[in-house]
This record gives C-alpha cells, structure tokens and sequence, in this order.
C-alpha cells in the first residue's frame, strides 16, 4: 500500500495540486486486447502482445459475444480504440479442463493461460465454444465524450461494452487504502481471475502532463495481491 500512497504523492507534485482524483479499478487477469471502432462497427482487434507488437486476432474476437460488433446509436466519436482484457471466467476454465481431462489433453494451468492460447487459435468456431468474455478499462481517440477517464468509461458502458462497476472515483489516500483491503478479500467471490487493482489519475489532462515513460505511463500505477 505504500507504494501507492507514494505514488499520490508523487503525483500531486508534478501536477503541483493539493489533491488528485483517482479511479480504483480491478485488474482482471486475462490477455490485453485493443479494438478499434470506425462509424460504430468492429474494424480490428489486435493482443497488445509487448506493448509495441500483437497479433490480429479480429476473427477470434469477434466470436466473443460480450464484444459488440456494431454499436446503436449514440455519442460514439468516429473512430476510436478501446483498451481491455479478455478473461475466461472461472465456470467455463473448470468446464474446459473438464473436457481435456476426459480427452487426456494436458491441462491449462490457469484462466489466463487458457484465454491467450484461445485466443491465438486458428478456428474461430472453437473459440466461440469455449466461453471468452472481456472486460475494457480504457477508452483512446479524439473527439471523445468527457476529458476524464471515469465518464468515458461511463459511455463506454452505454455503448454496450462491459466495463466494471467496481470502477470507483477515490479522492484521498484514505479512500485508496480502503478501496485497496476491501477488494484484497472480496475479489475472491467475482467469476473472473484478478491479480490486483489499478489507480489511474482521473482527468485526461492531467494524463497528458504527466506523460509516460518506456515502460509505462506515468499517471497509473498497478497494486499487486
């Protein structure tokens, strides 16, 4: 926890602000995938591999009934990436290692496993059997509906993306910590894997100013369980 209080810290003087706003969200444990959207319909999705290089994987993503493929009508911008995890949920890893037992195939050795080599298969039909699901956390474009995280990922939401309602606006490091104990034994009861939480700073514009580093951006961090 320290770390992330470090990180507050850290944050409100390079913006050189008394306080910061911060969205505490669950950090699924899936395979990264970024789809792009051109006039609401599916135009790609690609793993996020290294973070430079991915995979198109459009034809499996597709198969994912969580994922839609046009969206209705609403404040979309015209093109526009959204960012999130595809995770297999507990119920149907347990059914798929049910399968491979009875066919004496080796089994997967936890859900993320499962979903990435899923995901890399050649027959979309397979993949659509096997009961992918994705949760997205990030929205990126321009012309988007607020120039804060929070209420994009509020539209996103709209538009029928799933997108977790344990998402939470916290404004003090108290609010952190205490977002912090309570998911440490709460996740245990949601039906997809996790390993940990990310704080991410609020307002795009404060995003901007921080900027990134190689590595990463400089305005979220990750919380490990």
């Amino acid at each position: 926890v320290a770390e992330v209080d470090d990180f507050i810290n850290r944050t409100r003087q390079a913006l050189q602000v008394p306080d910061v706003t911060l969205v505490g969200e669950m950090k699924f444990d899936g395979t990264s995938i970024s789809i792009t959207y051109e006039n609401g319909r599916l135009v790609r999705a690609v793993t996020r591999g290294d973070g430079t290089v991915g995979d198109d994987v459009t034809e499996n993503v597709k198969t994912i009934r969580s994922i839609p493929l046009q969206l209705p009508k609403g404040d979309w911008p015209e093109k526009f990436e959204v960012r999130g995890e595809i995770v297999l949920p507990w119920d149907a890893f347990d059914r798929l290692n049910k399968e491979r037992e009875f066919n004496e195939e080796p089994l997967f050795a936890n859900p993320r496993n499962a979903a990435s080599g899923t995901l890399k298969m050649q027959n979309p039909a397979e993949v659509a059997r096997r009961g992918l699901d994705a949760w997205f956390y990030y929205l990126l474009g321009d012309n988007l509906p607020a120039d804060n995280h929070f209420d994009n990922m509020a539209a996103a939401r709209r538009w029928g993306f799933k997108v977790s309602k344990i998402m939470k606006r916290l404004h003090s490091i108290k609010e952190v910590d205490d977002f912090i104990s309570y998911w440490d034994t709460e996740r245990k009861t949601l039906p997809v894997a996790t390993d940990g939480l990310v704080f991410k700073v609020d307002s795009l514009r404060q995003q901007l100013n921080l900027g990134a580093t190689a590595k990463s951006p400089r305005w979220a961090i990750a919380y490990k369980f």
